[in-house]
């Protein structure tokens, strides 16, 4: 029988939260940088072994859609805040954590500080310093960074879940 274990993405708009989902689901070599808005929903899934899969769900991120929020929120074993690595948004970002903050009690969460080839992006660190919650430097457009996402995913769930070995 298999097992599914639900992973939230949330974050604001042109965050990186689609292509964080095709950059661990989809098997391109390269990932498309052009800007389309996710309409409510997105998802995709990774199989980690013959028993458990990851289910990832990306909550649309334009203020329109928050109201699905709660429910896609509803199940979660871990939250992936993405945020752009801008201050501007890793403030709004901020503001969404707390806005959220009662949800989100008893969720593994962590943040992907998204886009971090562009010129001044803050480092990983400032961006935890500013959220709280553990926060991890990634390129979602860099195929070579797919390993990396597994990784945060897999040792965030470490524990809540068994993998085969």
């Amino acid at each position: 029988m298999t097992h599914y274990v639900k992973v939230a993405l949330m974050g604001s708009g042109f965050a990186g939260k689609s292509t964080l989902i095709k950059l661990l689901t989809d098997k391109v070599e390269k990932l498309k940088c052009n800007y389309t808005p996710t309409a409510g929903m997105d998802c995709g899934t990774i199989t980690l072994d013959s028993a458990t899969k990851i289910s990832l769900i990306e909550m649309g991120g334009q203020a329109h859609f928050e109201f699905m929020w709660p429910d896609l929120l509803r199940g979660s074993k871990m939250v992936v805040v993405v945020t752009e690595s801008t201050p501007k948004a890793v403030l709004k970002t901020r503001q969404l954590l707390h806005k959220y903050k009662d949800m989100l009690q008893g969720v593994q969460i962590i943040a992907i500080a998204n886009k971090q080839d562009l010129p001044g992006a803050m480092k990983p660190e400032s961006v935890q310093d500013l959220l709280g919650i553990p926060t991890y430097g990634m390129v979602a457009v860099d195929p070579k960074q797919r390993v990396h996402g597994y990784r945060l995913i897999v040792e965030g769930l470490r524990g809540m879940i068994q993998v085969a070995g």
